[in-house]
């Protein structure tokens, strides 16, 4: 039996966390504050514990080398998580700073709209350059920066109005194309004050500009970042079919990291839809070239010439999330690839750079976050399967002992980013979403850190569409390895005459795997792909519209989503006489849709537009700089389980 004793840190740091929470409200600084500091005593508590009292004895020399890595690294998570609570301590706002500056005379401001572009498509492109174009700006110039060298590019730029620059070659990738694309929009005509950088994929929200200027009115602002959301699911959200009610990974660091960072004075660039300073960019090189995230870096060479980077929380972009588990883990590689080779540079936690202190530790913490926390995931699945096939330890204690030191750090971290996140974050999906990538991203740390230079930039492939079911075997065979090794060691060892039932260790063991075994399945499923038929994503709506029918008919109707090759419409009186083609009016006639009807049932009626080029970019203006959003209105864990659950017994 578990002594009643050993629940006391437990129940008294939990306890404290969610009074604080409860009582003085999760929006509350004191409350955010007070459970940061509960969580990181929690877990420097513990680290201290497993570091001088807890370390396994009288193991075989491998089995003690490996017990030692696993501290260290496991160290290295603790620190990173550390750093979390020490971020999330503060939290910052800036909605009331923009509203108060919004008479600002930088409002009007001259600013060029760099589009960087390689191999996009051209519906792609085309949407991000009629969103640009369509930006509420008095003085804007946009240019396309086409590192792809195709004419269809150029006659695309030259149909819309906008600049086309392309260079003789593709140095330093992104970055340079950036860098080469200021150079000439600051030697043609007038000269911009600010840019406004825009990945081929993102669409600008009219108000943009309107929302940014006005904050760089603080002389020292050299980048105001805006946060990254998308128009479809990623991959987990559509794999797992959760889409609906489970937000996108990037939600919980756009969302509530970044502008936790922020109160520090720690945010930095995150590429696309940020607006810079010219004269910081000058100030500064341009875009940073030194790693693979060069966005990032930027940030932190400002800082020696007294430019910072502050962070504006508002929907203010639309973009197109990796639609293939090989280009959502991709991504994540090149993200920590260029964490590690930072470290390598003047800007890194060690390094001459005059970055200040506040800087150097968050550089630190993204280093952590990616050197031990991914390889954590991993360890925390094989460490099981040595202690039921070979009797490997890492930690040396009782159920009472890791009850007394270990479940305070793992419970209170739970719900310190349950509450503190807005339910953004949940045990389970958090981490499914770092073990998909965690072999990939523990290759990128030892290549980052053994070869830190000579990587190419890798481009994330967007506008993919498959029509049946992948299974993503190269993925999956890892996981299905670690299943197996921990469900085998598992069955063998559960018998009463097994040797290692009742052994010390055994029932954290079993529990340990258990989760373990959740996690694998869970993420075993992700690696099947569901298809992606649809060539456009349909937003959510509730407008008023009218059907015109060929021989003169007008029915009024609700629009309940809407594309841009398409309708679901509702008529409660339904459609019948409903056949062939059609017109639909939205917007009180301003905007007219040409349609054939693709199929009707009861009161529903979903249709085809046959709109041209025209048709095509005012719709774009409509759904991509106003707004519409595929945000998930209420997430939902209960939902979330149910569709994982269908998922995984599919």
């Amino acid at each position: 039996m578990v002594e009643l004793a050993a629940a006391a840190p437990l129940l008294f740091s939990l306890g404290l966390l969610l009074s604080a929470a409860l009582l003085l409200g999760r929006e509350s600084r004191l409350a955010r504050a007070l459970g940061a500091a509960v969580g990181a005593a929690v877990a420097l508590r513990y680290a201290w514990w497993h570091a001088t009292a807890a370390m396994p004895e009288g193991q075989a020399a491998w089995q003690t080398v490996y017990a030692w890595a696993f501290l260290l690294i496991e160290t290295g998570a603790i620190a990173s998580a550390v750093f979390g609570y020490l971020f999330m301590s503060r939290r910052l706002d800036r909605s009331a700073e923009a509203d108060a500056r919004a008479g600002s005379p930088l409002a009007g401001a001259p600013v060029d709209v760099l589009i960087a572009t390689y191999n996009e498509g051209h519906e792609i492109l085309e949407r991000t350059v009629v969103g640009a174009l369509h930006l509420d700006h008095p003085d804007l110039r946009v240019f396309v920066l086409d590192d792809g060298k195709r004419p269809w590019v150029r006659e695309l730029a030259g149909e819309l109005g906008v600049r086309y620059v392309a260079r003789a070659d593709n140095r330093h990738a992104k970055a340079g194309n950036v860098n080469n694309g200021l150079r000439v929009a600051l030697e043609e005509g007038r000269r911009a004050e600010f840019v406004l950088l825009l990945d081929a994929d993102f669409v600008p929200n009219r108000r943009l500009l309107r929302r940014t200027l006005p904050l760089f009115e603080a002389a020292d602002v050299g980048i105001v970042q805006t946060p990254q959301h998308f128009f479809n699911p990623d991959p987990l959200q559509a794999n797992l079919f959760c889409a609906e009610v489970w937000p996108d990974e990037q939600r919980l660091f756009f969302n509530e990291l970044l502008p936790c960072k922020d109160a520090w004075d720690a945010a930095f660039c995150c590429g696309t839809s940020a607006v810079l300073r010219v004269a910081a960019m000058r100030d500064s090189g341009g875009l940073a070239t030194e790693t693979v995230t060069e966005d990032m870096l930027t940030s932190f060479k400002m800082r020696e010439f007294g430019w910072r980077t502050i962070f504006l929380n508002e929907v203010l972009s639309l973009g197109l999330a990796p639609e293939s588990l090989k280009e959502y883990i991709s991504q994540r590689s090149r993200w920590c690839l260029g964490a590690v080779q930072q470290v390598y540079t003047r800007w890194s936690f060690l390094g001459r750079g005059r970055i200040g202190l506040l800087n150097r530790l968050a550089c630190l913490d993204t280093f952590l976050y990616w050197a031990c926390g991914f390889p954590f995931r991993l360890l925390m699945l094989l460490t099981p399967i040595l202690y039921w096939w070979s009797g490997t330890a890492v930690i040396r204690g009782s159920l009472e002992d890791m009850l007394y030191w270990l479940a305070p750090h793992v419970l209170c971290g739970m719900a310190f980013t349950a509450i503190f996140s807005h339910g953004r974050a949940f045990p389970i999906m958090t981490d499914v979403n770092q073990l998909l990538p965690s072999i990939a991203i523990t290759r990128s740390v030892i290549t980052g850190l053994l070869r830190p230079h000579g990587h190419a930039f890798k481009v994330t492939a967007k506008g993919l569409s498959t029509s049946g079911v992948t299974v993503q075997w190269r993925l999956m065979w890892p996981f299905l390895l670690l299943a197996a090794g921990l469900l085998g060691g598992l069955l063998l060892n559960i018998s009463p005459y097994s040797a290692q039932n009742g052994a010390p260790g055994y029932a954290i063991n079993v529990l340990w795997s258990l989760y373990g075994l959740t996690v694998l399945a869970i993420t075993i499923a992700a690696c099947v792909e569901e298809p992606k038929r649809r060539t456009e994503e349909r937003f959510p709506t509730d407008e008023a519209a009218v059907a015109v029918l060929p021989d003169g008919r007008r029915w009024p109707c609700r629009v309940v989503d809407l594309s841009l090759t398409g309708a679901r419409m509702l008529r409660p009186a339904g459609w019948e006489g409903l056949e062939g083609e059609g017109v639909l009016q939205l917007d009180a006639g301003g905007l007219v849709l040409p349609f054939r009807t693709v199929r009707s049932a009861g009161p529903h009626c979903g249709v085809a537009f046959m709109a041209g080029a025209e048709g095509r970019r005012a719709l774009i203006r409509k759904l991509y700089t106003g707004g519409y959003h595929r945000e998930v209105r209420r997430i939902s864990l209960a939902a979330t389980m149910a569709g994982i659950l269908r998922k995984v017994f599919a």
